[in-house]
């Protein structure tokens, strides 16, 4: 098995944007500027890779990308100049060298969350596949590259990778920076109240490819395919794409489908460009091609069109799970890719024997069609007229290798969603994407604000360094003192409603927060002086509490990785990175986290004002023991200190005590802090 690797190169705008690789060929164009540019070398054998990069040792960068997922592919990637790519180009043990030139996915910012509508899932209805057959024996393996998934209850990842080396930490929690991937997934596969996926018995896979500016290099892409390939999967999801050609992705895809793989990809959001090619992967003869209708059933104007779309599924206006559980509402041919996943994903369970080839050939063939080929490919995907033919059909390929079916004529059902209104007049070419203000919150500066800690501009980076914004319960480099997350939580929180109010960090003392120390106070104190510029930077005060919620949430949901404990050897062992992000290391605190999310949002919209601020880190009615249980046998995670901090901020309900006592361990007793 190759093993798993990050990636550090800057690439493609893919989210559903064009982008540029300049193909080999075309390598004697590139200007001989001796500025530094990165490049995808693919030597002709898994030797040769050692041999080119001894041969130009004082040329090619030794870099994490180069993992063993690449190398197993006799794939290269370093920062050259042009002429030394041209050099190592004419290399006879070299295949191709092609340029990693980097682009942006066009993204709107203002984007809202959605509230009650009477045709949430009028796509599914749309492609009839609102109803589900019982839960198969075997499940179909589907790897959705994209910008990763949200750890949510409504949808269940079997494995995930973060494939980017950004040097930030982060939590399964907060894995999606854009929501991009975690709408994607429920389409696919969600059990939300608000969305049910098309298929929920998939096996779901995980890799995030899109950075925070959803932007990734073709390498990362090539790296993302290879992890699916190496994890068996039966579909690939991809939902970007670039314009122009690129001789290692093409192999890579040609790769995967050797292996049995169909490739499922979003024809692209060129329509309304005046250039309506479809992108690549979507444009490869061995990939399908995927377009997007409206809820009338036609195709809409942003949709890349050509002879290679395949077919066409819902993908505007469509209702997707995006950050925090929240419903969102997000067009594009992104969007309806996860459709097309589905339906594949349900008759191919039917029996995994069978070819990725049957499985396109039945998808398509099933179709209805709608008009020309060039704007609709064979029609709009049909679940239910493609169940009710697969006997027949898998009898036919059998003997002749083919699928004709009789015309799909059941009348193509419309529908009237008042969600396009709503959003009507936002899209743009690239990318569409809108939350709908109905639950008053701002889920972009929400999340920016729940992953800022993290990053380096924030000043608040390192779990050690800044222990009151990653939820460690301890300063270590000052005396070892104890810190009080519970308190610190309710100090930003208290900031947050500050600046909500149109005041700012000062205006909360230390005298409201009992157990705050005062080195906690100053801490938080200092690291607000140093961003209020930022939060000022948000036009209304309900978007500057938001991104400060945000931060009290990355504090809340971090203590479950950073302060927790698991019993090992006789000893409380403190669980230390990667396992801290591990959803299988101790699953039930990743639910704790999940909970305390909730209770989080639900804070800011105002459904917890008669709540204290400390129960927020409490499951309320567990009455199913899911959260809190009697663990004599210290089976399950500890969280160091939970009932010295929980005393301290004075919490007096002896059913949230008695709970945190049920996940309390001291530094007193016999730990093993692995600081």
């Amino acid at each position: 098995m190759r093993k798993s690797g990050k990636v550090t190169s800057v690439l493609l705008a893919l989210m559903m944007v064009g982008s540029i690789v300049i193909p080999s060929n075309q390598i004697t164009n590139i200007e001989a500027a001796e500025k530094q540019k990165k490049f995808i070398i693919v030597t002709r054998s898994r030797k040769d890779v050692k041999t080119i990069e001894a041969k130009y040792d004082t040329i090619i960068e030794e870099e994490e990308q180069n993992t063993d997922l690449l190398r197993d592919e006799n794939i290269i990637v370093s920062n050259m100049t042009g002429s030394e790519a041209k050099k190592i180009e004419k290399d006879g043990k070299v295949e191709k060298v092609e340029e990693d030139v980097a682009v942006t996915a066009s993204t709107k910012t203002d984007n809202q969350i959605a509230g009650d509508s009477e045709n949430t899932q009028w796509n599914l209805k749309s492609i009839n596949a609102d109803m589900q057959e019982s839960e198969p024996t075997k499940k179909v393996k589907v790897a959705l590259l994209d910008s990763g998934v949200d750890f949510q209850d409504g949808i269940n990842v079997k494995e995930r990778i973060n494939l980017i080396n950004d040097g930030e930490e982060f939590s399964p929690i907060l894995e999606d920076a854009s929501n991009h991937g975690t709408s994607i997934a429920s389409v696919i596969a969600g059990e939300g109240s608000q969305v049910q996926g098309v298929n929920k018995d998939v096996e779901l896979y995980s890799a995030r490819i899109l950075d925070d500016e959803k932007q990734a290099p073709v390498s990362r892409v090539i790296e993302g395919i290879y992890w699916a390939i190496d994890k068996g999967v039966n579909i690939i999801s991809i939902s970007f794409g670039t314009s122009q050609y690129s001789e290692a992705l093409k192999q890579a895809i040609d790769d995967a489908n050797a292996k049995g793989i169909l490739v499922v990809a979003a024809a692209g959001n060129q329509g309304e460009s005046g250039t309506d090619n479809v992108e690549y992967p979507a444009a490869f003869d061995n990939v399908m091609a995927v377009g997007s209708v409206d809820s009338k059933a036609r195709v809409s104007d942003f949709s890349s069109t050509g002879k290679e779309i395949d077919v066409v599924a819902p993908g505007e206006a469509v209702r997707a799970t995006g950050a925090f559980e929240e419903t969102m509402i997000t067009s594009g041919t992104s969007m309806a890719v996860p459709h097309v996943v589905g339906v594949a994903s349900r008759l191919w369970q039917k029996n995994l024997s069978k070819s990725n080839e049957f499985i396109k050939k039945l998808v398509e063939e099933s179709a209805k069609t709608l008009g020309d080929k060039s704007s609709y490919g064979n029609g709009l995907v049909d679940c239910k007229y493609a169940e009710e033919m697969y006997d027949f059909a898998e009898n036919q390929y059998e003997t002749e290798k083919n699928i004709d079916l009789q015309e799909n004529k059941d009348k193509v059902q419309t529908f009237d969603n008042k969600d396009e209104s709503k959003v009507e007049g936002t899209w743009t070419s690239s990318y569409h994407q809108k939350y709908l203000n109905d639950n008053g919150i701002n889920i972009p500066a929400y999340k920016t604000g729940a992953t800022y800690p993290d990053k380096e501009e924030s000043g608040m980076k390192g779990m050690s360094d800044n222990p009151d914004f990653h939820g460690f319960y301890l300063r270590k480099y000052e005396n070892k003192e104890n810190v009080n997350i519970l308190a610190s939580y309710r100090f930003i929180i208290k900031i947050g409603n500050a600046y909500g109010k149109g005041n700012t960090y000062t205006a909360v003392a230390k005298s409201d927060i009992p157990g705050l120390t005062q080195k906690s106070y100053d801490s938080i104190r200092a690291r607000f002086k140093g961003i209020n510029s930022k939060i000022k930077s948000y036009s209304s005060y309900s978007n500057r509490k938001a991104f400060v919620f945000g931060i009290a949430m990355h504090t809340v949901t971090d203590m479950f990785a950073h302060s927790t404990y698991r019993f090992e050897n006789g000893k409380w062992c403190r669980i230390t990175h990667p396992n801290a992000d591990d959803i299988s290391v101790q699953s039930r605190r990743f639910k704790m986290a999940y909970r305390t999310e909730r209770n989080n949002v639900y804070r800011y919209q105002g459904k917890r004002a008669d709540v204290p601020v400390c129960h927020d880190f409490h499951a309320s009615k567990d009455t199913t023991g899911a959260y809190y249980t009697s663990d004599t046998a210290n089976k399950y995670y500890r969280v160091c200190n939970m009932s010295l901090f929980s005393s301290q901020v004075h919490i007096s309900d002896n059913t949230v005590k008695k709970h945190y006592t049920l996940i309390n361990v001291d530094r007193s007793e016999n730990i093993d802090d692995k600081l």
